[in-house]
């Protein structure tokens, strides 16, 4: 059986289609029933029960008023004999804005004849409610060509359809997905003077940045071989007023041309002091690319009005400045060598912990995206393997159990292991699609633990005969809690048999965590707890919450709370309501 549903994301009070379909070799197709019935957290909002006698149907149910709520579906199948032959369960988001649980994807194919329909409904299948346009422009000094034309190349020869890149927006649309257009905030390529842009906007190295990269030299990036000519891009000045004019109001443009919902913004990352026009070649003090952010994040946002921004700071470099700026929502591009603020670097599972942490206490409670590419130099090497599933979970089951989000999924069913989005080399196995499935139901079902104000409240997890981190160390199991007014969460990650905590397995090397059964949780905590629950991704779980006995104690460490988890592969989440 499988369930789908009509939009990735509802407006409150909005009717929902639920989808159910079923191969009529597998099962009875006569005199049948079903019973559907959704899940808020633990609670049960509404049964609905019907026949069943066909090899598809399509289910309503009209959401309540409430706003940024998680819901789970579950759908059971009756036999003629009232013997259940299949069930499966669903998640359904009711968000008036994207901005609060983000779940980003992207699309790279625009070429002719592309099927937009089907690629859009398979993203929508993912849940993803926001999408990056990737290298969809003519230029990124002038995203739409003169003329007035809709086909062109973009810089490295591909062929672009504009109307292509329409029908998805209008297909997304449809689906209750928004839709961001990709470009630079300081880039041009090489005839960007054939524009009317002046060089002396432009930024230049106020330090030798290795032996290509001489103090006095153009602020430059070569991106490859381009068959127009145009595979440099030069960098300019983003507190420079007359560049922040020009490529905000082309950006705005081409929103409005195209009927994007919104400019995600990119860099390269940060390369050192830079000189602006009227310092190059003296003894001034360069300036840092990333200490404009906020500025100018604030302006394009302002100039936008009520189109959405989005911004990458790679390498999380100056996100600080980001996070505190007018940006809907947040998105880093994270790389193992680099450092935080903290002077942590991004190289374990713990840094990811920490940089979403951080990014949503500086930014008031948004949610960080990370773009955080998989089996990097290994899916370089390649032509057509398997994604290491192992390592694929883990590093989701970091990222979203401490509350932010991934962008990794999109064309359908691809998925990212390097920056240049088109590139794919690495595919996922039916169990990994099957998995993949499960989690993004389930990051929409729980969105209101996972990501809805809940903060780490330090207390001390047991397991008995188990070692246990809170650090995310490896061959243990990494737990920590949060909590909010209403429930205490507690995060499990299996990292027992996994011998590093790195989480890029750059070589295509991860082992899989050894699956933990009846484990002896204790949780110390003076809060009154009413219920415990459990629920997990995982295929034991199916994202439903199971009810835990408890038993209540004290000892010398104070009060205490004891459950017993009977499985435990790669995530798992236990919530206490209060």
């Amino acid at each position: 059986m499988k369930l789908t549903k009509n939009k990735a994301m509802y407006t409150p009070g909005e009717t929902v289609s639920i989808c159910l379909s079923t191969k009529s070799d597998a099962i009875p197709l006569t005199d049948g029933k079903f019973e559907m019935t959704i899940y808020h957290l633990e609670e049960i909002v509404q049964i609905k029960k019907g026949t069943w006698n066909q090899s598809m149907i399509e289910i309503q149910w009209q959401t309540p008023s409430i706003d940024f709520q998680g819901y789970l579906v579950k759908v059971i199948l009756y036999n003629e004999k009232n013997q259940e032959v299949a069930q499966e369960t669903i998640g359904v988001d009711i968000s008036s804005s994207w901005t609060k649980f983000p779940r980003y994807g992207f699309l790279t194919d625009f070429s002719t004849g592309t099927d937009t329909k089907k690629i859009i409904d398979q993203m929508k299948n993912w849940q993803l409610n926001g999408i990056e346009y990737y290298d969809w422009k003519f230029l990124h000094h002038q995203l739409l060509p003169l003329d007035g034309a809709m086909t062109w190349q973009d810089w490295s020869g591909r062929f672009i359809d504009g109307n292509i890149v329409k029908d998805y927006i209008t297909q997304a649309k449809k689906m209750g997905m928004v839709n961001m257009s990709y470009n630079m905030i300081y880039a041009a390529t090489n005839n960007f003077a054939d524009y009317g842009i002046d060089d002396r906007w432009g930024l230049w190295y106020a330090k030798n940045q290795g032996e290509d990269k001489k103090q006095g030299d153009r602020f430059t990036f070569q991106m490859g071989k381009s068959p127009s000519g145009q595979s440099d891009l030069y960098f300019f000045d983003i507190e420079n007023e007359d560049w922040q004019d020009y490529i905000i109001k082309k950006n705005k443009e081409a929103i409005e041309s195209m009927g994007f919902d919104g400019w995600h913004g990119d860099t390269v990352g940060e390369w050192g002091e830079m000189w602006t026009f009227d310092k190059k070649n003296t003894s001034a003090e360069g300036k840092l690319v990333k200490d404009g952010y906020t500025t100018f994040l604030n302006k394009a946002k302002h100039k936008l009005g009520d189109y959405y921004l989005s911004f990458n700071p790679v390498g999380a470099q100056g996100i600080e400045n980001v996070n505190s700026s007018d940006v809907d929502v947040l998105y880093a591009e994270i790389w193992p060598w680099d450092f935080d603020s903290e002077d942590n670097q991004y190289n374990t599972y713990l840094s990811l912990k920490l940089e979403i942490d951080q990014s949503r206490k500086e930014s008031g409670g948004k949610s960080l995206i990370i773009p955080a590419y998989m089996e990097y130099d290994y899916a370089q090497s390649v032509e057509s393997e398997p994604f290491n599933l192992a390592a694929v979970m883990l590093t989701d089951a970091v990222v979203y159990a401490a509350g932010g989000s991934r962008i990794e999924l999109g064309d359908g069913n691809q998925m990212l292991s390097n920056e240049y989005f088109p590139s794919h080399h690495l595919y996922m196995t039916e169990e990994h699609l099957f998995r993949q499935h499960a989690l993004q139901n389930f990051i929409v079902a729980y969105e209101n633990l996972l990501r809805d104000g809940l903060e780490d409240n330090g207390h001390v997890i047991e397991i008995k005969h188990q070692e246990v981190s809170d650090k995310g160390e490896a061959n243990k199991v990494w737990a920590y809690s949060k909590e909010s007014e209403s429930y205490e969460t507690i995060q499990f990650i299996n990292l027992v048999g996994i011998s590093t905590n790195d989480w890029r397995a750059n070589e295509g090397k991860k082992e899989t965590p050894n699956i933990q059964s009846d484990l002896v949780v204790t949780y110390y905590t003076d809060t009154t707890v009413d219920s415990a629950w459990i629920t997990s991704p995982d295929p034991f779980y199916q994202g439903l919450s199971i009810n835990l006995e408890m038993e209540k104690g004290q000892d010398e460490k104070g009060s205490f709370i004891r459950v017993v988890m009977p499985t435990l592969e790669y995530w798992n989440m236990v919530y206490l309501k209060k």
